[in-house]
Protein backbone atom coordinates (compact mmCIF):
# COMPACT_ATOMS: atom_id res chain seq x y z
CA UNK A 1 0.00 0.00 0.00
CA UNK A 2 1.36 3.34 -0.60
CA UNK A 3 0.03 6.19 1.52
CA UNK A 4 0.95 9.99 2.86
CA UNK A 5 0.04 13.35 3.43
CA UNK A 6 -0.74 15.43 -0.01
CA UNK A 7 1.59 18.56 2.46
CA UNK A 8 4.68 16.03 1.98
CA UNK A 9 4.04 14.35 -1.69
CA UNK A 10 2.11 16.23 -4.53
CA UNK A 11 -0.50 14.83 -6.00
CA UNK A 12 1.99 14.99 -9.14
CA UNK A 13 4.43 12.24 -7.31
CA UNK A 14 1.81 9.82 -6.42
CA UNK A 15 0.51 9.47 -10.04
CA UNK A 16 4.40 9.54 -11.23
CA UNK A 17 4.74 6.19 -8.95
CA UNK A 18 1.37 4.64 -9.94
CA UNK A 19 1.69 5.25 -13.61
CA UNK A 20 5.45 4.33 -13.65
CA UNK A 21 4.73 0.98 -11.94
CA UNK A 22 2.38 0.36 -14.18
CA UNK A 23 0.20 -0.21 -10.95
CA UNK A 24 -3.91 -1.24 -10.63
CA UNK A 25 -5.95 -0.78 -7.91
CA UNK A 26 -8.06 2.49 -5.98
CA UNK A 27 -6.19 5.89 -5.27
CA UNK A 28 -8.07 7.23 -2.44
CA UNK A 29 -8.00 10.73 -1.17
CA UNK A 30 -9.31 12.28 1.46
CA UNK A 31 -9.89 15.90 3.60
CA UNK A 32 -12.60 17.32 5.64
CA UNK A 33 -16.07 16.39 4.09
CA UNK A 34 -14.37 15.21 1.24
CA UNK A 35 -13.27 12.36 -0.29
CA UNK A 36 -12.52 10.81 -4.11
CA UNK A 37 -11.26 7.69 -5.44
CA UNK A 38 -9.76 7.28 -8.59
CA UNK A 39 -9.19 3.48 -10.12
CA UNK A 40 -5.98 2.53 -11.71
CA UNK A 41 -5.60 -0.26 -14.58
CA UNK A 42 -1.86 -0.92 -15.23
CA UNK A 43 -0.84 3.03 -14.69
CA UNK A 44 -3.96 4.36 -16.44
CA UNK A 45 -7.24 5.89 -15.41
CA UNK A 46 -10.29 4.24 -15.67
CA UNK A 47 -12.68 6.12 -13.45
CA UNK A 48 -12.66 9.28 -11.01
CA UNK A 49 -14.99 10.03 -8.35
CA UNK A 50 -15.75 13.10 -5.91
CA UNK A 51 -18.04 13.44 -3.46
CA UNK A 52 -18.87 15.71 -2.83
CA UNK A 53 -18.24 17.14 -6.82
CA UNK A 54 -18.61 16.22 -10.71
CA UNK A 55 -21.39 13.74 -11.39
CA UNK A 56 -21.47 11.59 -14.55
CA UNK A 57 -24.85 11.88 -15.47
CA UNK A 58 -24.95 15.74 -14.58
CA UNK A 59 -21.98 15.33 -17.72
CA UNK A 60 -24.01 13.22 -20.01
CA UNK A 61 -26.71 16.24 -19.40
CA UNK A 62 -24.22 19.32 -20.45
CA UNK A 63 -23.15 16.66 -23.38
CA UNK A 64 -26.62 16.46 -24.54
CA UNK A 65 -26.41 12.64 -24.54
CA UNK A 66 -29.06 12.58 -21.62
CA UNK A 67 -31.88 14.31 -19.99
CA UNK A 68 -32.33 14.83 -16.51
CA UNK A 69 -35.02 12.64 -16.80
CA UNK A 70 -33.10 9.65 -18.24
CA UNK A 71 -30.30 9.97 -16.05
CA UNK A 72 -32.49 9.80 -13.06
CA UNK A 73 -34.05 6.96 -14.67
CA UNK A 74 -31.24 5.35 -14.52
CA UNK A 75 -30.51 5.91 -10.84
CA UNK A 76 -33.22 4.64 -10.29
CA UNK A 77 -32.93 1.23 -12.13
CA UNK A 78 -29.87 1.00 -10.50
CA UNK A 79 -31.54 1.27 -6.61
CA UNK A 80 -34.25 -1.48 -7.65
CA UNK A 81 -31.98 -3.48 -9.26
CA UNK A 82 -28.44 -3.44 -10.19
CA UNK A 83 -27.20 -0.98 -6.96
CA UNK A 84 -23.65 -2.04 -8.09
CA UNK A 85 -23.36 -1.02 -11.96
CA UNK A 86 -21.67 1.76 -12.84
CA UNK A 87 -24.27 4.43 -13.91
CA UNK A 88 -22.44 4.93 -17.31
CA UNK A 89 -22.61 1.60 -17.97
CA UNK A 90 -26.35 1.13 -17.38
CA UNK A 91 -27.14 3.86 -19.81
CA UNK A 92 -25.20 2.21 -22.24
CA UNK A 93 -26.90 -1.23 -21.51
CA UNK A 94 -30.13 0.50 -21.28
CA UNK A 95 -29.54 1.67 -25.40
CA UNK A 96 -29.66 5.86 -23.67
CA UNK A 97 -25.91 6.22 -25.16
CA UNK A 98 -23.09 4.83 -27.52
CA UNK A 99 -19.55 3.38 -26.09
CA UNK A 100 -18.15 6.56 -27.18
CA UNK A 101 -20.36 8.86 -25.46
CA UNK A 102 -19.31 7.24 -22.66
CA UNK A 103 -15.74 7.25 -23.28
CA UNK A 104 -16.04 11.31 -23.44
CA UNK A 105 -17.92 11.78 -20.61
CA UNK A 106 -15.46 9.31 -18.23
CA UNK A 107 -12.66 11.79 -19.95
CA UNK A 108 -14.28 15.08 -19.51
CA UNK A 109 -15.58 13.92 -15.62
CA UNK A 110 -12.01 12.44 -14.77
CA UNK A 111 -10.55 15.70 -16.18
CA UNK A 112 -12.79 17.59 -13.71
CA UNK A 113 -12.37 15.78 -10.70
CA UNK A 114 -8.20 16.17 -10.84
CA UNK A 115 -8.50 19.51 -11.55
CA UNK A 116 -10.98 19.97 -8.32
CA UNK A 117 -7.92 17.95 -6.63
CA UNK A 118 -5.07 20.30 -8.15
CA UNK A 119 -5.96 22.60 -5.81
CA UNK A 120 -5.47 20.15 -2.70
CA UNK A 121 -2.82 21.50 -0.93
CA UNK A 122 -3.86 19.20 2.45
CA UNK A 123 -4.76 15.93 2.41
CA UNK A 124 -4.34 12.23 3.10
CA UNK A 125 -3.79 9.90 0.50
CA UNK A 126 -3.52 6.07 -0.21
CA UNK A 127 -3.20 3.50 -2.85
CA UNK A 128 -4.62 -0.27 -2.63
CA UNK A 129 -3.74 -2.56 -5.38
CA UNK A 130 -6.44 -4.24 -6.59
CA UNK A 131 -7.06 -7.52 -5.33
CA UNK A 132 -7.23 -10.57 -7.55
CA UNK A 133 -10.36 -11.15 -6.37
CA UNK A 134 -12.22 -7.97 -7.04
CA UNK A 135 -14.50 -8.72 -9.88
CA UNK A 136 -16.46 -4.92 -10.52
CA UNK A 137 -14.60 -2.89 -13.34
CA UNK A 138 -15.22 0.59 -13.46
CA UNK A 139 -15.14 0.93 -17.46
CA UNK A 140 -13.75 -0.99 -20.51
CA UNK A 141 -12.01 2.76 -21.37
CA UNK A 142 -8.64 3.84 -19.46
CA UNK A 143 -6.50 6.95 -19.81
CA UNK A 144 -3.02 7.48 -19.60
CA UNK A 145 -2.43 9.51 -16.51
CA UNK A 146 0.95 11.38 -16.70
CA UNK A 147 -0.08 13.26 -20.03
CA UNK A 148 -3.56 13.83 -18.48
CA UNK A 149 -2.44 15.37 -15.15
CA UNK A 150 -0.40 17.21 -17.05
CA UNK A 151 -2.70 19.23 -19.43
CA UNK A 152 -5.01 19.92 -16.32
CA UNK A 153 -2.03 21.62 -14.89
CA UNK A 154 -1.91 23.53 -17.82
CA UNK A 155 -5.27 24.52 -17.20
CA UNK A 156 -5.51 25.45 -14.37
CA UNK A 157 -2.25 27.74 -14.59
CA UNK A 158 -3.95 29.63 -17.36
CA UNK A 159 -7.01 30.43 -15.08
CA UNK A 160 -5.27 31.97 -12.53
CA UNK A 161 -4.81 34.44 -14.61
CA UNK A 162 -8.02 35.70 -13.97
CA UNK A 163 -11.63 34.89 -13.54
CA UNK A 164 -15.40 36.47 -13.34
CA UNK A 165 -17.69 36.01 -10.06
CA UNK A 166 -20.28 33.28 -10.88
CA UNK A 167 -22.73 35.91 -10.41
CA UNK A 168 -22.25 38.47 -12.37
CA UNK A 169 -24.23 39.18 -15.77
CA UNK A 170 -22.75 40.19 -18.87
CA UNK A 171 -23.75 42.13 -21.78
CA UNK A 172 -21.99 42.51 -25.44
CA UNK A 173 -20.03 45.80 -25.18
CA UNK A 174 -17.62 45.19 -28.56
CA UNK A 175 -16.71 43.51 -31.70
CA UNK A 176 -15.47 40.13 -30.73
CA UNK A 177 -14.87 39.50 -35.12
CA UNK A 178 -11.80 41.33 -35.38
CA UNK A 179 -9.94 39.59 -32.07
CA UNK A 180 -8.33 36.49 -31.47
CA UNK A 181 -10.30 34.88 -28.73
CA UNK A 182 -9.47 31.91 -26.42
CA UNK A 183 -11.19 28.67 -27.22
CA UNK A 184 -14.87 27.78 -26.52
CA UNK A 185 -14.97 32.01 -26.27
CA UNK A 186 -17.56 31.53 -29.15
CA UNK A 187 -19.98 29.26 -27.51
CA UNK A 188 -19.72 31.29 -24.53
CA UNK A 189 -21.10 34.60 -26.24
CA UNK A 190 -24.07 32.36 -27.62
CA UNK A 191 -25.19 32.65 -24.13
CA UNK A 192 -24.85 36.13 -23.18
CA UNK A 193 -27.77 38.05 -23.32
CA UNK A 194 -27.64 40.63 -20.54
CA UNK A 195 -29.90 38.46 -18.24
CA UNK A 196 -28.16 35.42 -17.53
CA UNK A 197 -25.36 35.62 -14.91
CA UNK A 198 -21.98 33.54 -15.29
CA UNK A 199 -23.12 30.29 -13.69
CA UNK A 200 -26.12 30.09 -15.71
CA UNK A 201 -24.13 30.18 -18.83
CA UNK A 202 -21.82 27.69 -17.24
CA UNK A 203 -24.57 24.86 -16.77
CA UNK A 204 -25.58 25.51 -20.33
CA UNK A 205 -22.05 24.12 -21.91
CA UNK A 206 -19.82 21.14 -22.08
CA UNK A 207 -16.93 22.92 -20.82
CA UNK A 208 -15.73 23.25 -17.29
CA UNK A 209 -17.09 25.82 -15.13
CA UNK A 210 -13.62 27.17 -14.22
CA UNK A 211 -12.74 27.39 -17.97
CA UNK A 212 -16.18 29.37 -18.59
CA UNK A 213 -15.32 31.81 -15.62
CA UNK A 214 -11.98 32.57 -17.18
CA UNK A 215 -12.90 32.90 -20.84
CA UNK A 216 -15.55 35.26 -20.06
CA UNK A 217 -12.78 37.29 -17.93
CA UNK A 218 -10.77 37.44 -20.90
CA UNK A 219 -13.94 38.35 -22.54
CA UNK A 220 -14.04 41.34 -20.93
CA UNK A 221 -10.82 42.20 -20.74
CA UNK A 222 -10.94 42.48 -24.16
CA UNK A 223 -13.98 44.82 -23.95
CA UNK A 224 -16.18 42.22 -25.71
CA UNK A 225 -18.22 42.18 -22.65
CA UNK A 226 -18.93 43.97 -19.96
CA UNK A 227 -21.15 43.86 -16.81
CA UNK A 228 -24.94 44.19 -17.37
CA UNK A 229 -27.03 46.64 -15.75
CA UNK A 230 -30.00 44.75 -15.60
CA UNK A 231 -30.45 43.83 -12.21
CA UNK A 232 -32.56 40.22 -11.76
CA UNK A 233 -35.30 39.54 -9.02
CA UNK A 234 -33.39 36.52 -7.37
CA UNK A 235 -35.06 33.38 -7.37
CA UNK A 236 -33.64 31.19 -4.49
CA UNK A 237 -34.67 27.27 -4.57
CA UNK A 238 -33.46 25.29 -1.62
CA UNK A 239 -33.19 21.85 -2.31
CA UNK A 240 -32.84 19.34 0.02
CA UNK A 241 -31.75 15.60 -1.14
CA UNK A 242 -29.28 13.36 0.46
CA UNK A 243 -28.44 12.50 -3.24
CA UNK A 244 -25.64 14.27 -4.17
CA UNK A 245 -26.37 12.99 -7.97
CA UNK A 246 -29.84 14.43 -7.43
CA UNK A 247 -28.59 17.49 -6.03
CA UNK A 248 -26.20 18.06 -9.15
CA UNK A 249 -28.92 17.33 -11.46
CA UNK A 250 -31.49 19.74 -9.90
CA UNK A 251 -28.50 21.97 -9.71
CA UNK A 252 -27.65 22.24 -13.51
CA UNK A 253 -31.65 22.55 -14.34
CA UNK A 254 -31.86 25.38 -11.52
CA UNK A 255 -29.17 27.25 -13.10
CA UNK A 256 -29.67 26.96 -16.53
CA UNK A 257 -33.55 28.29 -15.82
CA UNK A 258 -31.53 30.98 -13.88
CA UNK A 259 -32.47 30.56 -10.39
CA UNK A 260 -29.99 30.52 -7.60
CA UNK A 261 -29.92 26.90 -5.55
CA UNK A 262 -29.30 26.30 -2.26
CA UNK A 263 -28.03 22.81 -1.65
CA UNK A 264 -28.45 20.92 1.76
CA UNK A 265 -27.58 17.17 1.71
CA UNK A 266 -30.25 16.53 5.06
CA UNK A 267 -33.56 17.71 6.46
CA UNK A 268 -32.03 18.56 9.33
CA UNK A 269 -29.86 21.18 7.64
CA UNK A 270 -32.96 22.42 5.69
CA UNK A 271 -34.34 23.74 8.54
CA UNK A 272 -31.39 25.22 10.31
CA UNK A 273 -31.23 27.04 6.24
CA UNK A 274 -35.02 27.94 6.64
CA UNK A 275 -34.33 29.57 10.47
CA UNK A 276 -32.48 32.58 8.71
CA UNK A 277 -33.41 32.73 5.14
CA UNK A 278 -36.59 32.78 2.51
CA UNK A 279 -36.29 30.84 -0.40
CA UNK A 280 -39.20 31.45 -2.90
CA UNK A 281 -39.53 27.40 -3.31
CA UNK A 282 -38.10 24.07 -1.79
CA UNK A 283 -37.72 20.99 -3.59
CA UNK A 284 -37.77 17.46 -1.40
CA UNK A 285 -35.97 14.66 -1.94
CA UNK A 286 -38.60 12.27 -0.14
CA UNK A 287 -36.10 9.19 1.38
CA UNK A 288 -38.00 5.99 3.01
CA UNK A 289 -40.82 8.78 3.79
CA UNK A 290 -38.92 11.43 5.75
CA UNK A 291 -39.25 14.00 2.85
CA UNK A 292 -42.61 14.62 4.16
CA UNK A 293 -42.08 14.85 7.73
CA UNK A 294 -39.79 17.53 6.68
CA UNK A 295 -42.62 19.32 4.67
CA UNK A 296 -44.88 18.99 7.88
CA UNK A 297 -42.46 20.59 10.10
CA UNK A 298 -41.92 23.85 7.59
CA UNK A 299 -45.69 23.84 7.17
CA UNK A 300 -45.77 24.25 10.96
CA UNK A 301 -44.51 27.89 10.62
CA UNK A 302 -47.40 30.62 10.03
CA UNK A 303 -45.30 32.20 7.27
CA UNK A 304 -44.50 28.96 5.62
CA UNK A 305 -47.94 27.45 4.88
CA UNK A 306 -47.98 28.84 1.31
CA UNK A 307 -44.39 28.36 0.27
CA UNK A 308 -44.25 26.75 -3.00
CA UNK A 309 -42.71 22.86 -2.05
CA UNK A 310 -41.97 20.22 -4.68
CA UNK A 311 -41.37 17.10 -3.16
CA UNK A 312 -40.06 14.10 -5.48
CA UNK A 313 -40.99 10.42 -5.10
CA UNK A 314 -40.08 7.39 -6.65
CA UNK A 315 -43.51 7.46 -9.03
CA UNK A 316 -42.48 8.41 -12.68
CA UNK A 317 -44.44 11.62 -13.86
CA UNK A 318 -43.89 14.05 -16.15
CA UNK A 319 -45.92 16.25 -14.29
CA UNK A 320 -46.01 19.64 -12.49
CA UNK A 321 -42.23 21.08 -11.75
CA UNK A 322 -40.26 18.42 -13.21
CA UNK A 323 -42.21 18.09 -16.00
CA UNK A 324 -40.88 21.45 -17.22
CA UNK A 325 -37.50 20.50 -16.38
CA UNK A 326 -37.82 17.53 -18.26
CA UNK A 327 -36.89 15.17 -14.53
CA UNK A 328 -39.17 12.16 -13.31
CA UNK A 329 -40.39 11.83 -10.17
CA UNK A 330 -42.17 14.84 -9.16
CA UNK A 331 -44.70 15.28 -7.19
CA UNK A 332 -46.67 18.47 -5.24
Amino acid sequence: MIEGNLRNVPLSDVFQIVSTGMKSGILTLSRPNYRSRIYFEMGRIQYAHLSPGVHLGEVLVRMEKLSSYEVQTILLKQKRENAGTPLGLSAVAMGYIEEEDLKNALYSQITEVLTELIFWKKGIFHFAEKSNLASQIPTDHAFDAMPLLMQVVKNVNNWKKGHVNGNTIFERTGDPTKLDLPAGSWEVLGYVDGKRNALSIAAEIDIQQRQILHVLYELEQAGVIGPSKYKPDVRVVLTVSPSSAYQRLINISLLRFNFKPVLVSSYTSGLRYLEEHNPHLIIVDDFENEGWEFVKRVRKSPKRKHLPIIVLTSEQQKTGFFGRFNKPKAKV
